[in-house]
């Protein structure tokens, strides 16, 4: 250990007075601010997760959309064929209102074979009351409309049937088979599901939207499967986009919140180090005796300022650390017993996790470390130029 870091360790260590409050006062506002921001970050990072996964649990990896005149099942050979592939699901959109009385609801039905195993898989994991038979309803729908598994309702088809005095809406009545829940509005408020042959049957002269769901093994190589899809179906007029495409928005407008709250946040750690500049002011005053002879037997400046710098990294690095434990220890009992709760209609979810990723604790790392080194360079730089002459003339 060389002679400067051990008179920075002595220096550090032998505090009196009113060095030790501020030494404590120093130390707990970098514990304090590295705590909160990997816990504001690890809050942020956890919602993001938490949202990831549940667009990952109930929305298609891949969407295919049909766009021309070919054959749906052509198309969906060819994709099954692909590597990485787990599920397909072909899919016709059609637009409708579902009505109950009074209540009225705009849904788009989505018409699906109900003996198709991987569909019924995957509905199974969704549905809440009720089976697959008749019409599978969102449950904000069922909520709007007051209705349960059972009940009567009336589709009508906004096109509807020409007639010498104009369209007259298309109305059928049917029975509400199941109610499915995903957690997620565009789903539970507008979906409604109904078996491939009866849809065609009632929407006839309906505007359809026909397309392929595609599930992967693994969700995060989506843009990979894309481009292979897109190689695949090279000569078919089709339009393929991944979850990531769909929801590019979305996380990129979280990351940038993200890095600006980090960058805000960050003022916590400079208002911290202006509490190691006061100290270093004060312990400067404290040493000028030890520095003038420490000067007197040869010690450069430059050892000087390198004493009173390493007394702030130190404060700043061993508060950075503490910080870092302590977040670590809050974010488990945040975790096990689910703290922060929100409500599960407006954020998907009914409570945030803490995931503190290691990129931020780097970043929040290292800009604790800087900011405690600029903190010590104007007093520590002040200590070293003190005027050895008078500093033994007044002592």
């Amino acid at each position: 250990m060389s002679l400067t870091v051990k008179i920075a360790v002595r220096y550090l260590l032998s505090v009196r007075g009113s060095t030790l409050l501020i030494t404590g006062i120093a130390l707990l506002g970098v514990f304090l601010s590295v705590s909160a921001i990997l816990l504001t970050l690890g809050v942020f990072t956890g919602f993001q997760d938490q949202l990831r996964d549940k667009l990952l649990a109930t929305s298609p990896h891949v969407i295919v959309t049909n766009v021309g005149d070919q054959d749906l099942s052509t198309i969906q050979y060819k994709i099954s064929r692909l590597e990485g592939i787990k599920t397909v699901i072909p899919f016709t959109l059609y637009n409708a209102i579902l009505s109950k009385g009074d209540n009225v609801q705009p849904v788009t039905v989505k018409a699906v074979n109900y003996l198709d195993k991987e569909f019924l898989e995957m509905l199974s994991s969704q549905l809440n009351r009720g089976t697959v038979q008749d019409l599978v309803i969102g449950k904000g729908i069922a909520e709007v409309l007051g209705v349960k598994p059972g009940d009567s309702v009336v589709l009508v088809s906004p096109l509807g049937i020409r007639t010498p005095t104009g369209f007259i809406p298309k109305t059928k009545e049917t029975t509400v088979g199941g109610i499915f829940y995903t957690g997620t509005y565009d789903k539970d408020f507008v979906i409604v599901y109904m078996n491939k042959k009866t849809a065609s049957r009632f929407f006839k002269r309906g505007m359809k939207f026909e397309g392929i769901e595609v599930y992967l093994d693994d969700p995060y190589s989506a843009q990979e499967v894309k481009e292979k899809i897109e190689s695949a179906l090279k000569d078919d007029l089709v339009i393929v986009r991944s979850w990531i495409d769909l929801n590019k928005p979305l996380f990129n407008a979280l990351q940038l919140e993200k890095l600006a709250l980090f960058l805000i946040l960050l003022l916590m750690v400079v208002v911290a180090s202006f509490n190691i500049t006061s100290l270093l002011f004060v312990k400067s005053k404290e040493k000028m005796r030890d520095i003038a002879i420490l000067k007197t037997f040869g010690m450069r400046t430059g050892d000087i300022q390198r004493i009173f710098v390493s007394v702030g990294l130190s404060i700043g690095i061993i508060g950075a650390f503490l910080g870092i434990i302590g977040s670590f220890v809050a974010s488990y009992f945040i975790n096990e017993y689910r703290l922060i709760r929100v409500p599960e209609e407006v954020y998907m979810m009914n409570y945030i996790p803490v995931h503190i990723e290691v990129r931020d604790l780097i970043a929040t790392l290292v800009g604790t470390i800087v900011l405690s080194f600029l903190s010590s360079l104007i007093p520590s730089t002040r200590a070293s130029k003190e005027n050895v002459v008078r500093i033994l003339r007044n002592e």
